[in-house]
């Protein structure tokens, strides 16, 4: 799509959800049906991509999960849509798609989504937008920084401290020493640890 269409696309994109976040009846039955399709395939592919087996009731279920977690709560999801480094509204609603279906992934046991698998030709896929693979690679990095800032935020507050001085901070050793009033080999003992606890906090939220 060039440059100037997916402008203008984008802007008509925004301002249909305006109009649903407004609370227009026919904007919010018209958002439904511009995304339907595309959140049936994510959800579609956010399943077999996990060798998930699952049913058509069970795709229907998610699907409808979806547009009411968008619109619940007065539009309360719809309204946190920012469009940074200018993701667009379709890519943020598979973001939220696939964060959604992990979730129930999760929650379920992938054994419980038990109908027979329903398989979907990969030429079904080629149509969910000329940036699929960038697409994709964004929705992957967001569901990974969700599930490692939800490891951080489960452990010991010494060890929260110390992953965030060292890794979001850039903190050497030494400095976080000095800053911690401790010995350098009590920071490397409290490093090996945070790490090592991470890893398993982090597998275990991991599909």
């Amino acid at each position: 799509m060039p440059d100037d269409e997916r402008k203008i696309a984008r802007i008509r994109e925004r301002q249909l959800l305006a109009r649903c976040i407004a609370g227009d009846r026919q904007a919010s039955d018209a958002f439904v049906r511009q995304y339907s399709d595309m959140v049936y395939r994510t959800v579609q592919y956010t399943l077999l991509n996990r060798n998930v087996r699952f049913s058509p009731m069970d795709l229907e279920d998610l699907h409808n999960t979806v547009f009411i977690s968008l619109f619940d709560k007065q539009c309360h999801k719809l309204k946190q849509f920012k469009g940074k480094n200018g993701c667009s509204v379709a890519t943020w609603i598979r973001i939220i798609v696939v964060r959604l279906v992990l979730n129930n992934i999760r929650r379920k046991g992938v054994d419980s989504l038990a109908g027979q698998v329903l398989r979907v030709p990969i030429e079904n896929f080629s149509n969910l937008e000329s940036d699929n693979t960038e697409t994709w690679a964004l929705m992957e990095k967001a569901e990974q920084e969700r599930i490692l800032q939800q490891g951080i935020s489960n452990l010991a507050p010494r060890d929260r401290l110390f992953m965030n001085l060292h890794f979001k901070k850039g903190f050497s050793i030494k400095e976080i020493a000095a800053s911690m009033q401790l010995s350098v080999d009590n920071v490397y003992t409290i490093k090996h640890r945070a790490i090592k606890r991470l890893k398993t906090l982090v597998d275990k939220n991991r599909i």
